[in-house]
């Protein structure tokens, strides 16, 4: 399908976090010598919706878009606010990412839902394999209208593009077949690349916008919140907002507001959530604006550090 060594394909198309980061399986066939995750990482995508937002949350929900994940209460007392509150969680995402950095390899189960333009993405599920030395990804997407989509990125590989096998829609017909991760096929599903998957990104990216925020004079307020439940489990919770867009700690200017859930058990991220701003968002609703101005939402369960991965888990073969 590649049509010289020096242009990218243009076909299929792609979903991925930061990670942004970011496996429920849903005990169906998966590819010959492929493995779940994990036996306890199996749950319905009703499961997961019901576990990141819905009405039991307060925020109801959005149509076709799906269930939102809800705001934390405005009454929570914080424990620290101001640039002690950003201190602190800079120190806490400094020794996540130093543990992170001496992790080889883990499975985990990835969640995500994107605003992509004008619409939000259904919530997703995926099987996820990191390798960080060289860097190894393989998804698969479990539930909802892409289940079965498999996506590998290998560095040094495939002429550095991702490789991708959709099993429904006219793509499905295509096969494997290989995109440029930061291409516009790729991107246009996708509000960051595959090569800014997995936690160990997700906490830098993170920590580099705290770090941002601590430079400010004015224009962010933060306040740091304990034992926050996140699916039934205990969490520290950064509340990040912003006054303006021109203070916003992200490129585009796009966060109006971030909540950054650190596991009190793991002591690493596991959720995080940005909202936009409504002048910009076409079904923005000043009487809801956390539930329909969410921008990215981005977690890890069922995280696995000794699970068992192989290189040959990133072999085009397994996509056959």
């Amino acid at each position: 399908m590649r049509r010289s060594p020096h242009r990218h394909n243009v076909l299929g198309s792609f979903v991925v976090f930061l990670a942004i980061g970011f496996l429920y399986v849903q005990a169906q066939p998966t590819t010959a010598g492929t493995d779940p995750v994990s036996a306890n990482g199996v749950a319905t995508l009703a499961d997961i919706e019901k576990e990141f937002g819905g009405p039991s949350s307060g925020t109801g929900t959005a149509g076709s878009a799906g269930t939102l994940p809800s705001s934390v209460a405005a009454n929570d007392t914080p424990t620290l606010t101001g640039k002690e509150a950003l201190l602190e969680f800079d120190r806490i995402l400094g020794e996540a990412e130093a543990k992170l950095e001496k992790i080889a390899t883990y499975t985990a189960t990835f969640v995500k839902q994107e605003r992509i333009g004008d619409a939000l993405t259904e919530l997703q599920v995926i099987q996820f394999r990191m390798v960080h030395q060289p860097k190894r990804i393989s998804m698969k997407w479990e539930g909802g209208k892409d289940a079965g989509q498999r996506v590998i990125f290998a560095e040094g590989e495939n002429d550095g593009d991702m490789l991708v096998r959709k099993l429904n829609g006219i793509e499905a017909r295509l096969g494997v077949i290989s995109l440029n991760p930061a291409g516009s096929m790729a991107m246009k599903h996708s509000r960051h690349p595959i090569t800014d998957a997995g936690l160990l990104n997700l906490t830098k990216i993170t920590r580099q916008h705290r770090q941002a925020d601590l430079k400010l004079e004015s224009g962010v307020s933060a306040k740091l919140l304990d034992h926050q439940l996140l699916n039934g489990r205990d969490c520290l919770c950064l509340v990040i907002e912003y006054a303006k867009p021109e203070f916003a700690a992200d490129e585009k200017k796009e966060y109006r507001k971030s909540l950054v859930y650190i596991d009190s058990q793991t002591k690493l991220p596991s959720c995080i959530r940005c909202y936009g701003w409504p002048e910009k968002i076409a079904d923005a609703n000043p009487q809801k604006l956390d539930q329909t101005t969410l921008l990215e939402l981005y977690a890890f369960k069922n995280i696995d550090f000794d699970a068992q991965v192989q290189l040959d888990d990133f072999n085009r073969a397994r996509l056959q």
